[in-house]
């Protein structure tokens, strides 16, 4: 009972032109192709399209029901037809990734807003990922990528580093007065510290820092995530230690912002999976991101974010 596409467009065409003859000059066939093409159709379906009446042609009621089929069809057919080609031309799609708290607040946000004043057909949708969530996301999630501040160890992952960032000191302002210039370790002897779990990537650049010098903590308070050590540094809780770019989002009203005494401490990771197939806007994100990167680096070299050349 299955039409060809050739039959359908020879059934629409005598339809369109109310005749057989009209019908092949549309379609620059000859007539009796027209004519021949309707009876094999009016044959696989078993009804009449066409009564015929003094030379002319007559649709019956099965041609007009048939017809607001067919039309429904092309338009759905004509406008996933324009969907692809907006896709081709990239003026609509979607990009999905993920990214680190500390990242995703303000680094990735500005990549994004980037490409899309360069692509204004452009969705994107960005999801923040616990350390946990990470794998998970890129191994078989909703998303192309994902950014962090660790690689991944997976055999279908691909993690490229990007850049590296520093870690700084967020010093409420009652305290700012004792330091001046770049923190060493020695300046955090017996001040309250806000600190992570050791096993966490902050932790490990913290204990790396503070190590440099053999320094003994004193008081300390716990935080999972960057962001709330930022929130308590704001409240006066004491110093903390964050990524450079978690301390973007710090309330500098509240807290002081200063350079530490230690070479980068963190590396920055796009990743994707290489075992699924990703968009043009991966690759423009991609390098977005490192551009961006290298543009921080280059205004505050001694502060800031070191590039990693590709």
């Amino acid at each position: 009972m299955t039409l060809t596409l050739r039959q359908i467009e020879m059934f629409r065409a005598v339809m369109a032109a109310k005749s057989f003859i009209g019908a092949a000059r549309l379609l620059r066939v000859a007539q009796p192709t027209v004519t021949n093409v309707i009876a094999r159709i009016e044959d696989r379906l078993g009804v009449p399209l066409f009564l015929r009446q003094g030379g002319r042609i007559y649709p019956t009621a099965e041609a007009v029901n048939i017809l607001a089929e067919i039309d429904r069809a092309f338009v759905q057919l004509e406008q996933a037809v324009m969907r692809v080609d907006k896709v081709a031309r990239r003026e609509a799609a979607t990009l999905r990734l993920g990214a680190a708290p500390s990242i995703g607040r303000r680094l990735v946000p500005e990549v994004l807003n980037a490409l899309v004043t360069r692509h204004p057909g452009l969705t994107v949708h960005l999801e923040i990922l616990s350390v946990a969530q990470v794998l998970d996301y890129v191994l078989g999630g909703p998303g192309e990528c994902a950014v962090s501040v660790f690689p991944i160890a997976h055999g279908a992952i691909r993690s490229t580093r990007l850049g590296q960032a520093r870690l700084v000191c967020l010093v409420p302002h009652e305290l700012a007065q004792r330091f001046d210039g770049a923190v060493a370790p020695g300046h955090l002897k017996d001040e309250t510290l806000i600190v992570f779990e050791p096993h966490t990537v902050h932790g490990q650049a913290i204990a790396r820092f503070l190590g440099s010098a053999d320094v003994s903590l004193g008081r300390t308070h716990q935080a999972r995530f960057a962001e709330t050590a930022v929130g308590l540094a704001e409240a006066g809780l004491g110093i903390a230690l964050v990524d450079e770019f978690s301390a973007l989002s710090a309330d500098q009203s509240r807290v002081a912002v200063k350079p530490v005494a230690f070479d980068p401490a963190f590396d920055i990771f796009l990743h994707v999976n290489h075992e699924r197939p990703v968009s043009h806007f991966t690759q423009l994100f991609q390098r977005e991101l490192t551009r961006q990167l290298a543009a921080i680096a280059a205004a505050a070299p001694c502060a800031t974010v070191r590039s990693v050349p590709r």
